[in-house]
């Protein structure tokens, strides 16, 4: 799972080439082909995004708090209708840390209640480090994040031999188009 996160992290921040970029209010969808990113950022220059390669998609906070690579830690996520406690890995891509929210429905649920999101992070001093986002716009720019993603995923998928239908109670495998907005 740490090399999926890594490997997804990696293309991140090689996205460098043109690709296209749709704004909805205050988000922007950012689509190149291999990867698809839907993000906002704050005033104080954290962002606050959803990144999708291949059929995996993760949650992130980019923002200047410190935190040790490869390290779990807890994060408190505030909305309109939801409030939860979430876990988030410190990744570092080049010289930029970023923390991957899990579980990914958690956050997936809070954005779509509500105007603003916020997360509030346990600091070695024993304050908290806040940061407060928009979700003007979150509801569309993920859906079209979460589309071009499963889109590019079945483009590059081979064309599979037919199987037999899983019985319909069983859980199977979660992809991209069961968690569409």
């Amino acid at each position: 799972m740490r090399k999926l996160l890594l490997s997804i992290l990696c293309l991140l921040s090689f996205q460098a080439y043109a690709g296209e970029k749709v704004a909805y209010q205050n988000w922007i969808v950012d689509m190149n082909g291999a990867t698809t990113e839907a993000y906002t950022a704050n005033d104080s220059k954290s962002s606050f995004g959803v990144f999708c390669a291949a059929d995996k998609c993760l949650f992130y906070l980019h923002q200047a708090l410190q935190c040790q690579p490869g390290a779990k830690y807890s994060v408190l996520m505030n909305s309109a209708t939801v409030s939860t406690a979430l876990s988030m890995q410190c990744t570092q891509i080049g010289v930029n840390l970023f923390q991957i929210l899990d579980p990914f429905d958690a956050v997936l649920n809070a954005v779509k209640a509500g105007d603003t999101i916020g997360f509030a992070v346990a600091l070695q001093s024993g304050a908290f480090g806040v940061t407060r986002f928009s979700l003007a716009g979150s509801t569309d720019a993920i859906r079209r994040a979460l589309s071009e993603a499963a889109k590019a995923n079945q483009r590059s998928a081979p064309a599979p031999a037919p199987a037999p239908a899983p019985p319909a109670n069983s859980p199977g495998m979660r992809g991209l188009k069961d968690i569409l907005i």
